[in-house]
């Protein structure tokens, strides 16, 4: 393939795919009434600091209204709008009559008197179309609209003082001011050469394409009105706003600045471009003047935000204590953490996302330095028992996996005039079976394999190219046979992240479990002739491996197809080739693939650089889809889609396949259901997702975090630190809300059984005592069954008696370890006896542990179990049973060497800065 019909790829590719969709889903006749069938309304619930603004002058009808201004973090916001006058098309989607939204630090620049506001260099903006060539000028408002240039010479409104003169073009530029007090005076290099190595085309290094959460244009409806989700960015996202941070210098201190959402209404091309000589032709151009130009900027509407700090309340210098586990649970722990930590003795928790299997390690089979509480999906299993060194099992969050998404409407054409009106406006709601997921988790269609060049697989030509395409998807989803889909990259699979977790096998054990999914999954054609992905077949003569896929369950999920697209030459060098983790690359957790849809960008390196003179720089990253048309899946939790305003699928059960099945959606009523779906598994009292049907009301997908902790491994001081997060975190911070120290939105409160559990579990930490040791066994002859090397322990003294371990070793264990605290295999078993009881204090049970691998079954002792407080021995945790890239893997051991990385009050994301890498 030539080096031009790769390039052109990029080009006709959309075009190709809305044909194919056209081809596949035909024209369906009376299908014009369901435009907007799957729902229209994408705005955020209301909050206790919920305001609405008022605009002015020949705006003053306009009524803005922004679901939440304080207790912000770096997450989005609802902004909607009412007595709007209808958005103005063509040329493009934006010719006028539309919103444009920023944000911006600092102090009331007095300019407009009873509607305070910060000046107009200190706002992100002039980014969205900020690359070499730009981006499609049919989808962003025209000409300066979206730049910071505010005249130019020669023009009747240019004015030299009023912004930063480039004598070398002529262009009159707003300026862009940081918190820190940096001045970037022009955002772009007029000399920029791609064809010359180095030099930068952007050169504002605090924003860019990528990085900008400006709205370059927002549209208003028919009817007046509009809405608008809105990504926030915290000092830790963006430096020159700095907000939540003490980054702004004041008479010498340092200081959180005052931070705003500015909305600037456009209006009409005839009196927006006024000054302009595109006022003649304002009818051909729309309106192609600048938000920060002198006029625009007298009619912005300012509303005051606040964010909750970024930087740390807790103590600096206190030795931390340490917590490990499952990523599900990090962002309540993240807003707990402030809370425990001030106004008392406690010292800073701190909590390392990692897999299920290393954190259950660090309990069973403690190294120095492993932290002394993990959270897990699953128990340890209770066959590795050490009967000296139980553990305590407290339920700690209640939240579901989900697939987010964000996709924007294409009307098909020809469409009706309800569908036209729909343009651009996001879907709300979709519906999912376990077989599309299934589709999109195997690179089944073929846009998850078309790199460039398709390969030259036999299967895959009665596949669907994405699923907007696939007639199992409409049948359920039935607007979007009226809809196109552009982005059939992001549109055919799904965001997904790296690391092996519980949550991963829970997803396959319910896809699985399906009669329609599995059978597909064994290479039987769906009603539809869609075929499975052989390397993902789950027998083994049909699988190109020869080894099948799926049993047992993954716990990750592998990219398995082997097809890799090579591009010819350049003049200079030879591209790499593009595999599959390339074209759709791994996301580091259920937090970045959430942001990632949000911002409609996957930082894939697969926009070819012509220019390069190394392979390493033959592949740049793709710019973010374009507003308008932009369609993404993604695999995350309900508390990161919560957070960045994703919509969430519906999903049908395990085994609901009739054509009356029942789509539920991850809200609190799903999620309570479904954790009352759950039942115990080999550890009494400790609840596992049931696979299989349950509940019409049960959300599939809901997840119960335990926090596992071994007492007698660890001094008093230690178990007295532990208990004290367990009672605050499973009592006052079951609250939801928006401020530190509460649950946040996107997680269901702990049900009162399970607060009791949790309450008998934290007094369990504090006051187990250990037995005494029990009589040797008797000698087995050599002709029995080998026996396997006692192991050599420290003897433990008695809680509270120990004195408190060492500062850099807070959680150590008092036993020596006997491997590194990963996925190890201990070196014997035994059951927990009977004498455990005795360890147990008056004021709380703990249960005696079987190995007996059938649930239990009977609802009287489910009951039972579900009151009881758990304790068990430790577990071996088994090798990794499927295999996932080194990207995965250096992930996790990224982990366990940083502990630490979640101090701040909640998570972050920083994203790497691809345009100064040049085209």
């Amino acid at each position: 393939m030539s080096r031009r019909r790769v390039v052109r790829n990029w080009v006709v590719s959309p075009l190709a795919i809305m044909l194919a969709s056209l081809a596949i889903v035909g024209s369906a006749s009376g299908a014009d009434d369901l435009a907007g069938s799957q729902g229209t309304d994408t705005s955020l619930p209301a909050t206790e600091s919920q305001v609405t603004v008022g605009g002015r002058g020949s705006f003053e009808s306009l009524r803005i209204t922004v679901n939440q201004t304080r207790n912000l973090t770096n997450q989005a916001v609802s902004i909607t709008w009412a007595g709007g006058q209808p958005t103005i098309q063509g040329p493009g989607r934006f010719a006028g009559n539309f919103l444009q939204i920023f944000q911006c630090w600092g102090d009331d620049d007095g300019s407009v008197p009873g509607n305070p506001g910060p000046p107009p260099e200190q706002c992100v903006q002039g980014a969205s179309n900020g690359t070499y060539n730009g981006v499609s000028g049919a989808a962003f408002p025209a000409g300066n609209a979206t730049s910071r240039v505010i005249s130019q010479s020669g023009w009747a409104n240019f004015d030299a003082t009023d912004g930063n003169f480039d004598a070398r073009t002529g262009l009159l530029w707003r300026p862009f001011r940081s918190v820190g007090g940096s001045v970037v005076n022009e955002q772009v290099d007029p000399n920029f050469n791609p064809v010359l190595p180095g030099g930068n085309y952007w050169l504002n290094s605090f924003f860019n394409i990528i990085t900008t959460n400006e709205v370059p244009g927002a549209a208003t409806s028919a009817d007046g009105t509009g809405a608008e989700l809105f990504q926030l960015e915290t000092g830790v996202q963006s430096s020159g706003l700095g907000c939540g941070q003490r980054t702004q210098t004041v008479n010498g201190q340092r200081q959180i600045p005052k931070c705003w959402i500015v909305v600037v209404p456009r209006g009409t091309p005839t009196v927006e471009n006024t000054g302009t000589p595109l006022l003649d032709r304002a009818d051909n151009f729309g309106v192609s003047t600048s938000p920060l130009a002198e006029a625009p900027w007298a009619n912005r509407i300012s509303i005051p935000i606040e964010f909750n700090p970024v930087d740390s309340p807790c103590r600096l210098g206190v030795t931390e204590r340490r917590i490990a586990g499952n990523e599900l649970a990090a962002p309540a722990v993240a807003s707990w953490q402030p809370a425990l930590c001030t106004g008392g003795s406690l010292p800073p928790f701190s909590y390392a996302p990692t897999g299920d299997g290393q954190a259950r390690g660090f309990i069973s089979n403690p190294t120095a330095g492993s932290p002394g509480m993990a959270i897990v999906q699953r128990p340890i299993d209770p066959a590795a028992v050490r009967p000296n060194n139980p553990v305590v099992y407290a339920p700690l969050t209640v939240s579901g996996l989900t697939i987010g998404f964000n996709v924007e409407r294409i009307p098909r054409s020809p469409a009706s005039p309800e569908s036209q009106a729909l343009e651009g406006v996001r879907v709300a709601e979709i519906n999912l079976t376990p077989r599309l997921v299934a589709k999109l988790l195997t690179q089944s269609y073929g846009r998850q394999l078309e790199i460039f060049s398709p390969p030259n697989y036999d299967w895959l030509e009665a596949n669907p190219a994405q699923l907007v395409n696939d007639p199992d998807f409409v049948q359920f989803n039935p607007e979007f046979a009226q809809l196109s889909i552009f982005e059939g990259r992001s549109f055919s699979g799904l965001q997904l992240p790296t690391a092996n977790s519980d949550a991963a096998e829970q997803l396959w054990k319910w896809v699985l479990a399906d009669p329609e999914a599995a059978a597909f999954l064994a290479g039987t054609p769906d009603e539809f002739d869609m075929k499975v992905n052989p390397a993902y077949n789950t027998t083994a003569a049909g699988n190109t491996t020869g080894n099948a896929f799926g049993n047992p369950a993954p716990n990750s999920f592998p990219k398995a197809d082997p097809y890799c697209f090579q591009s010819e030459p350049l003049a200079s060098t030879t591209p790499p080739p593009l595999c599959g983790t390339d074209w759709m690359p791994y996301a580091r957790s259920f937090d970045e693939t959430a942001s990632r849809a949000r911002r409609a960008f996957d930082g894939a390196r697969i926009a070819l650089n012509v220019f390069a003179q190394s392979p390493s720089t033959a592949w740049g990253r793709s710019t973010p889809q374009v507003l308008g048309r932009r369609a993404m899946l993604s695999l995350t939790d309900t508390s990161s889609a919560s957070t960045y305003g994703l919509q969430t699928a519906r999903l049908s059960r395990s085994g609901d396949n009739g054509p009356d099945r029942t789509f539920i959606a991850p809200d609190s009523r799903g999620l309570s259901a479904g954790l009352a779906a759950m039942a115990p598994g080999k550890v009494p009292g400790v609840l596992e997702p049931v696979a299989g049907l349950v509940s019409r009301d049960a959300y599939p997908l809901t997840t119960l975090t335990y926090a596992a902790i071994a007492p007698l491994a660890l001094d008093a001081q230690a178990r007295s630190e532990y208990a004290a997060f367990l009672e605050y975190s499973t009592a006052a911070g079951q609250v939801v809300g928006n401020r530190l120290g509460q649950l946040p939105p996107g997680y269901v409160p702990l049900n009162a059984e399970l607060v009791a559990q949790a309450a008998a579990a934290a007094q369990t930490v504090r006051n187990l005592q250990p037995v005494a040791p029990a009589a040797p066994p008797a000698a087995v002859p050599e002709s029995a069954a080998p026996v396997v090397p006692p192991v050599t322990e420290t003897p433990q003294t008695p809680a509270p008696a120990p004195a408190p371990a060492p500062a850099s070793t807070p959680s150590q264990s008092s036993t020596p370890a006997r491997s590194t605290a990963g996925s190890t295999q201990s070196s014997a078993t035994a059951t927990v006896p009977a004498a455990v009881d005795a360890a147990v204090p008056v004021d709380a049970e703990v249960a005696v542990v079987e190995t007996d691998d059938a649930l239990v079954e009977s609802e009287e002792v489910v009951a039972e179990a579900r009151r009881k407080v758990t304790a068990t021995p430790s577990e071996s945790v088994g090798p990794i049973r499927v295999a996932v890239p080194v990207l995965g893997v250096m992930a996790l051991a990224s982990a366990l060497m940083a502990l630490e990385l979640t101090k701040r009050p909640r998570r972050s994301l920083k994203l790497d800065d691809p345009l100064q890498e040049g085209p």
